[in-house]
């Protein structure tokens, strides 16, 4: 009897640790919130883009920088090695590295011999998005450009506005006073 108890409380342990690991849960921004982790692939949220490769182009009138989450990523960061020199800052852990250039962050993950971009990070109103957003834009400004948002939280004096896209890809914007501070646009949502 002890035997077939233990059995049953293993297996019900394994059960439940690969549903916990099985459980997507790219979105590590809002973890604490809850606001939009609850999204698992296959999910939908109803924001569909007509071109994900455009929606999610960042550009810089400054740089001549014309770049998207799409694109492959070993060119993306010769592109910015090019215009900014070697990074400021890198950042590697077991499955991402960030590479920091200027006022950008690029973070990519190592697939088959090349980068894989997963998550560009603006902090400056040198760079837009493909709708004119950028850092200094107002709460307005983005809901104008994108609409309501599909999750939107407060913590501390941050407002945050996610647009979480059926096509795998995310766009999050931190706002303070009612101005945009940063945004992110990731992959791997949908």
């Amino acid at each position: 009897m002890k035997k077939k108890l233990l059995v049953v409380m293993m297996t019900m342990i394994m059960g439940l640790s690969v549903i916990a690991c099985g459980k997507k849960n790219d979105d590590f921004y809002n973890t604490t919130s809850g606001c939009g982790v609850e999204y698992e692939e296959g999910d939908e949220t109803g924001l569909k883009a007509d071109d994900p490769k455009t929606e999610t182009t960042i550009e810089s009138d400054v740089y001549d920088i014309q770049i998207s989450i799409f694109d492959d990523g070993d060119t993306v960061i010769d592109r910015l090695t090019e215009e900014f020199g070697d990074p400021t800052n890198v950042e590697d852990n077991d499955t991402f590295h960030t590479v920091t250039f200027d006022d950008i962050d690029v973070t990519y993950s190592d697939v088959d011999g090349g980068k894989e971009l997963v998550e560009f990070k603006c902090v400056s109103d040198r760079y837009k998005t493909s709708k004119g957003i950028t850092v200094g834009s107002s709460v307005d400004d983005v809901v104008a450009a994108y609409g309501e948002a599909n999750c939107e939280y407060d913590e501390g004096d941050e407002h945050f506005m996610n647009y979480i896209y059926d096509d795998g890809f995310g766009i999050y914007f931190t706002c303070v006073d009612d101005t945009v501070i940063t945004y992110q646009i990731v992959t791997g949502r949908g």
